[in-house]
């Protein structure tokens, strides 16, 4: 009997531990699971919602695991209630909170986009504690007009979702103990508002059985919750918020590419404009990951959205607006492009939306031209730069609108300045770096980038450190000319220009 009840402990002690990321490794690559057992702590959701059949309201519960990663104590926890911003229209109320089981109290701030959480005992760095949280949320409705932009609720037959449950605010060290914050920005139309530290997301969703969702992530299950409605439950990898679009007449086409599922969404009487979708983000994929690094998720998707002819970038989801498939058909190429770049210069390695945008906009924007140079060739490249680039800011010049392209959203007067600037000013300024560097060592630059600050937040000091290592006087010069000083030369138009498409 003793020999016995010692090799019974024997072998209870052989027995591997549980693995922590066992559920979330299906989003990944097999290739890059591994980063999940490096990831270091991030916030864990468990998410679990149901839409309404008419989708004007959604119900939700979540138990999200916070760890503090910051320098100094927490004696409070701030999420983000990301559909009370103006610009998104929606009601959120909270039914709820409790924090490592006990109820807690709570506050709305910021104008009641957010909530504040009171904690018991002060969370030291390093330690975490699970809160779970119980809302509502009265999802808008918009006018069924092509022309509407709007990044949530309901229109022609589609419905957004993004950041439909509260979303943990990004805490900032301050530069001495105790002068910390939360993240409470709201940023405008103009721009992204949503700012976000890499989290591990576990989604349980109950939809009516005719949608057809268009999620971040990778879906494990689906299956029937009532003879009306379906349960589907996702996962992700390192990832910055989850989105849930749907609609219930969204057809679709899947290929693969580079070991990723990519798939294409389109409304009825759209397959053609659809179909090129996919084509154009299987090459973005392809020209992207062989330039920056390789894309590490299981999915990419692509589908239309009520946004005009507009893009906007989500984990593992690019959303192109509705009219980009018929009366804007000629600019769908470039601006999927666009939005598929952003999976890894927002995704993958995150900043500031509001105060930096330029970070992540202005290397999108390029790597357009990036693109249109792979599969097009040298010409198209310069016609695009041409034409969507140096025009615009030369008018913003001979307007006396030109300004330095690194500023908060909200210091440029108008959407014209804005966009032109960072973006299109962005994208010269990119332009004249990888004339200066040569291909092969701007895409290394590039690549270390990614590699330095994989699921992390940039500011423009550790973008500037990194240009700073590739010590050369000058490209610190192109950036104090172009984007810290107002002005810059005009480039010369292209001769000859191709048609667009050619």
């Amino acid at each position: 009997m003793l020999t016995l009840l010692l090799l019974g402990a024997c072998v209870g002690r052989n027995v591997p531990p549980p693995d922590p990321m066992a559920r979330f490794r299906p989003a990944m690559k097999p290739e890059f699971q591994s980063d999940l057992d490096t990831l270091g702590p991030v916030p864990v959701y468990a998410i679990e919602v149901e839409v309404a059949p008419d989708n004007a309201e959604l119900r939700g519960s979540a138990r999200v695991h916070v760890p503090n990663a910051s320098k100094e104590p927490w004696t409070d926890v701030v999420f983000r209630l990301y559909p009370m911003l103006e610009q998104y229209g929606g009601y959120m109320q909270i039914q709820g909170i409790a924090v490592d089981g006990q109820p807690t109290t709570f506050i709305y701030i910021s104008d009641n986009n957010a909530v504040q959480v009171d904690l018991t005992t002060p969370l030291a760095p390093g330690d975490a504690v699970d809160v779970e949280i119980a809302w509502s949320l009265l999802i808008p409705t918009w006018p069924d007009v092509a022309t509407v932009y709007q990044l949530f609720g309901n229109s022609q037959d589609m419905t957004s979702l993004p950041l439909f449950y509260p979303s943990l605010a990004v805490f900032e060290d301050g530069p001495a103990p105790g002068t910390g914050s939360w993240w409470l920005e709201t940023g405008s139309v103009r721009g992204d508002a949503a700012f976000n530290v890499a989290a591990l997301f576990e989604v349980t969703a109950t939809l009516a059985s005719e949608q057809v969702p268009v999620t971040s992530g990778t879906l494990i299950t689906s299956s029937a919750a009532s003879p009306t409605q379906t349960r589907y439950v996702w996962v992700t990898g390192p990832s910055r918020e989850f989105v849930l679009h749907m609609s219930p007449r969204f057809q679709s086409a899947t290929q693969e590419a580079y070991g990723t599922r990519v798939t294409s969404y389109w409304m009825p009487g759209e397959e053609a404009a659809g179909r090129a979708a996919l084509r154009d983000a299987i090459g973005a994929l392809r020209i992207f990951s062989d330039r920056y690094g390789e894309y590490p998720f299981e999915d990419m998707r692509v589908a239309p959205a009520p946004i005009s002819f507009r893009g906007m970038e989500y984990p593992q989801v690019s959303l192109l607006g509705i009219q980009l498939y018929s009366t804007y058909r000629d600019n769908l190429e470039i601006l999927t492009a666009h939005e598929v770049a952003h999976q890894w210069w927002y995704q993958l390695v995150h900043n500031d939306p509001v105060n930096a945008p330029w970070l992540d906009e202005a290397i999108a924007e390029f790597s357009m031209k990036l693109y249109m140079d792979s599969l097009r060739g040298e010409d198209a490249a310069d016609f695009l730069l041409y034409q969507r680039w140096q025009i615009p800011v030369e008018g913003i010049q001979a307007d006396e609108l030109d300004v330095a392209i690194n500023q908060p959203v909200l210091n440029f007067a108008s959407g014209r300045q804005y966009e032109t600037i960072v973006y299109g000013k962005g994208a010269l300024f990119y332009d004249a770096m990888r004339d200066r560097l040569g291909d092969r060592r701007f895409n290394r630059f590039w690549q270390d980038f990614l590699t330095a600050h994989r699921y992390g937040i940039v500011t423009e000091q550790d973008w500037l450190a990194a240009v700073k290592a590739l010590d050369d006087p000058e490209l610190v010069r192109l950036y104090e000319r172009w984007v810290a000083g107002p002005r810059l030369s005009p480039t010369p138009a292209p001769s000859p220009t191709p048609e667009e498409g050619d």
